[in-house]
This record gives C-alpha cells, sequence and structure tokens, in this order.
C-alpha cells in the first residue's frame, strides 16, 4: 500500500459568542481536516482543532507544499519513519513553530487513523486498551459580561444535565478574590459529586496562585491547571505543589516530548494535559504519556474528545475526557458523526477501526474556507 495523495480542508466556524477566558479569545471555531488517500482506495482522517485561524491556515499550507510532497509514494503503516521526516519541517527558521508543529500532528493523526483501518481494530485498542469508556467533563467558567459569580452555577447545572461528571472551570481573568466567588459558586451548584477543576491559561503571578490555592483549599479541586505565567512557569508550579498540595497540570502549552520531559523533571506537574494536536501528533503524545508513567505522572489531553477520548483510554494514566459546551464546538458536537455515547458522566468510545467515526459533508460544505 502506497500513499498517493494528502488532502486538507479548512474549517472556520462563527460562535455565537466570545468564549474568552483569562488570557485569550475565542470567537470562532477553526480546524483542518486531513485525509491521507491510498493506492488501495483506503483513506485514513481527522479532523484537528484549536486555535487562531491564522495558525490553521500557516499549517495548511505546510502540509500541502512540505508535507504531502514527502509522503507521496511512502508506506502509510511507517508511521515512526515518516514522523520523523515531517518533524524536520520544525526546523526551519523564520517562522511560527507553532504552524509547523500543527502541521506534522495532522498529518499523524490521519496516517494512525489509516493504520487503525488497516488492523480493523479502534485506535485506543491498538494502542493498549486501557479501558472503553472514560470520565467525560467540561471546559467552562469562561468569563461573560454581566455575569455576577453565582450566575455561574446555572452553566455547571447545565452541564450536568448534558450528561458530564464535571467542569474544568476558567480563572485567572480576574483578582482572586472574585474568581473564587466564582469558583465557589461553581462547586455549591455542582454538588460534592461533581468533579471541579481550576485552569488559569497561565494567567497569574506565583504569588496569586498561591493566594488561590490556599484560599480554594476546601473546595476539593481536582487540579489547578496553568496556574502560572510562563516565562518561569516550571519553577512556579514545583514550587505551588511543595507549598499547597494541590494538584497541578500542565503541558498544554508544550508543543515539544522534551517540554513535557522537563515539567517532569522538574517536579512540576502531578498530570502532563499534551494536546496531541498542538504537540506533534498521537506518535508524540503516546511517547511523553509512556514516560509520564515512570514518573509517576497521570495524562490528561486539552480538549479535542474525538482524539483525546482515544488517546487517554488507551493508556493506564489517562484521566478524563474534556468537551465543550454543543455551542463552543460544533466540530465535535455536530459535525462528527458516530462519535460515541455520553451518559452518566461518561463517554464511550465509538467501536469502529481507527478514530471510528465520519464526518458530515454537508457541514464541510457549510463551513469550508477554501
Amino acid at each position: 500500500m502506497k500513499i498517493v495523495r494528502v488532502e486538507t480542508i479548512l474549517l472556520t466556524i462563527a460562535l455565537n459568542r466570545d468564549y474568552g477566558g483569562s488570557v485569550y479569545s475565542v470567537p470562532r471555531k477553526n480546524a483542518i481536516i486531513t485525509r491521507v488517500h491510498t493506492d488501495e482506495g483506503l483513506v485514513g482522517h481527522c479532523v484537528n482543532g484549536e486555535g487562531s485561524f491564522e495558525v490553521h491556515r500557516q499549517a495548511r499550507d505546510i502540509v500541502d507544499q512540505e508535507l504531502a510532497p514527502l509522503l507521496i509514494g511512502q508506506d502509510p503503516t511507517a508511521i515512526e519513519t515518516l514522523w520523523s521526516r515531517m518533524w524536520a519541517a520544525t526546523h526551519r527558521g523564520g517562522r511560527d513553530k507553532w504552524s509547523a508543529v500543527r502541521a506534522v500532528a495532522c498529518v499523524d493523526s490521519a496516517l494512525w487513523d489509516l493504520l487503525g483501518k488497516r488492523a480493523g481494530l479502534p485506535l485506543y485498542q491498538l494502542w493498549g486498551g486501557a479501558r472503553h469508556a472514560l470520565p467525560i467533563v467540561a471546559i467552562g467558567g469562561q468569563y461573560r459580561d454581566g455575569y455576577a459569580p453565582q450566575d455561574y452555577g446555572a452553566e455547571m447545572e447545565e452541564y450536568r444535565a448534558l450528561g458530564l461528571a464535571g467542569c474544568k472551570f476558567k480563572v485567572g481573568g480576574r483578582e482572586v478574590e472574585e474568581d473564587l466567588a466564582r469558583t465557589r459558586a461553581a462547586r455549591r451548584a455542582g454538588g460534592d459529586d461533581f468533579v471541579l477543576f481550576a485552569d488559569a491559561n497561565r494567567a497569574w503571578s506565583r504569588t496569586q496562585a498561591l493566594a488561590f490555592c490556599r484560599q480554594a483549599a476546601d473546595l476539593d479541586l481536582r487540579w489547578f491547571e496553568e496556574p502560572c505565567h510562563w516565562d518561569d512557569d516550571r519553577r512556579d508550579l514545583a514550587l505551588l505543589r511543595a507549598q499547597t498540595g494541590m494538584p497541578i497540570a500542565a503541558g498544554q502549552s508544550e508543543i515539544t516530548t522534551q517540554d513535557c520531559r522537563d515539567l517532569m523533571l522538574d517536579a512540576a506537574i502531578d498530570v502532563c494535559n499534551l494536546d496531541a494536536s498542538w504537540g506533534g501528533g498521537p506518535t508524540a503524545w503516546l511517547r511523553v504519556a509512556r514516560m509520564a508513567a515512570c514518573f509517576g505522572v497521570q495524562m490528561g489531553h486539552h480538549g479535542e474528545p474525538m482524539v483525546g477520548s482515544h488517546l487517554l483510554a488507551a493508556v493506564e494514566n489517562g484521566t478524563y475526557v474534556e468537551t465543550h459546551h454543543p455551542d463552543r464546538d460544533p466540530i465535535f458536537h455536530q459535525m462528527v458523526l458516530g462519535r460515541g455515547r455520553i451518559e452518566n458522566g461518561h463517554y464511550t468510545l465509538p467501536q469502529g477501526p481507527g478514530w471510528g467515526v465520519d464526518f458530515d459533508p454537508e457541514f464541510i460544505e457549510r463551513y469550508r474556507t477554501d
């Protein structure tokens, strides 16, 4: 079997509002569909999304202009070899490394789907099959104009009604006291069995993060994600872990396995939530997961439930599938067909080969930009 064509489709969807966090805005959902076609008619595909339109556009161009020519005529099952050849594109100077890494991830994700289809196995089973269902939580608590702290409780009630087990709640965009009040409202509304996380997206200083940890000690937070500014975060995260005992998660802002390794070497994290689409694809994520097991570190995955669920279910140290409200992620909730089942706080993975899903062609035609 040989690769004969690599196809990309860029999608962009205007959302009903800005789903912003502490240091970012999300007025649109952007994604890339990648398809790897073979001479035997088998096609591997994936959709990878989150982040700015410009990064996605640049990544799509890198796939089309640089990675696709490397792959034509190659054996698609030689994924380690192909990944190494593609990764060389990230060494080129003078451009955004995030775009190049994402380009590799898009193709890598489609190649794995192709291999799963050839093997006749869901990817989570091909990669290890630790479980077939996982607890699923929302990424929520985004800031809304005119909302008082108590108003965020209704959002938690909505997540429970959607069958979700908890919420990764955004903080860091207000003073510590206000964000504590918002988080307390989420805990009250969700209840004691609602899994609650705090996520500052690197917005706070070490002093602010320490104050939040100490005052939130009674909220039974599952973990505190990316609490500190990026420029000295490994040292700050290690200090927070040592002084407060609060479980710390980070990794989604890293784009290499080596960056995640250093978080573990510096004893900075309890959970590594590398995003496969931001960090080089499933090939890179699985390397990090095996390494994390040696450090006693658990694995998360930043969003992208279609991809993240298979990776997390494959390994023994996987934790929670993350999704968004259906209005925030129309890709997963509308475009992805046969995606699996959400009920009673758990996500049961699709059982078809590869990612086990298909994509709605009418949705694609409506939102493609090329």
